[in-house]
């Protein structure tokens, strides 16, 4: 399993673009940021695989189908730091860390029961508990009940059949 905070030790590419974020969700975590487009000593392929690699390990979290490209060629509100990767950028840098706010969680959506279906005038239930056409004692009445035809074991249909 990866960890992190061994990556970050051992990558100082990937430290400076969890730094870049971090220092940006500084102040408010959950505002969404735009990409970092260019990074010194690193190209363009290897950022995209240095981004993909913290949101692998949980450092920053990608805002997908809502960034928007914008003309001068960023993505805006791309990216956001998460909480470990805030914990670990301030441990790496030796910054105690204050009062950690809770995770901002969000309301699941609100969900509707579904209506009870009235009973049929067909399924009214005798006093003993049990539907007429359910006792076995009528197979046509039961397969009345529900909408079939009932036909005695052995007998073959077909359009031209009595």
């Amino acid at each position: 399993m990866f960890d992190l905070s061994v990556r970050l030790r051992e990558n100082a590419h990937l430290l400076s673009l969890l730094s870049h974020y971090a220092r940006l969700g500084s102040e408010d975590r959950t505002a969404w940021r735009d990409r970092l487009m260019r990074l010194d000593g690193v190209g363009t392929e290897q950022l995209t695989t240095l981004h993909g690699e913290l949101i692998a390990l949980d450092g920053i979290e990608q805002n997908t189908g809502h960034a928007v490209l914008l003309p001068d060629g960023t993505l805006s509100a791309c990216y956001r730091v998460t909480q470990q990767g805030v914990r670990e950028f301030r441990r790496l840098h030796g910054v105690e860390a204050a009062d950690e706010q809770p995770e901002p969680t969000e309301k699941p959506p609100q969900r509707f029961g579904r209506k009870k279906k009235e009973p049929a005038a067909s399924e009214t239930v005798a006093a003993s508990g049990v539907k007429p056409a359910d006792r076995g004692d009528d197979p046509e009445a039961a397969a009345a009940v529900r909408g079939w035809r009932w036909v005695p074991a052995g007998v073959v249909t077909g359009q031209n059949s009595l």
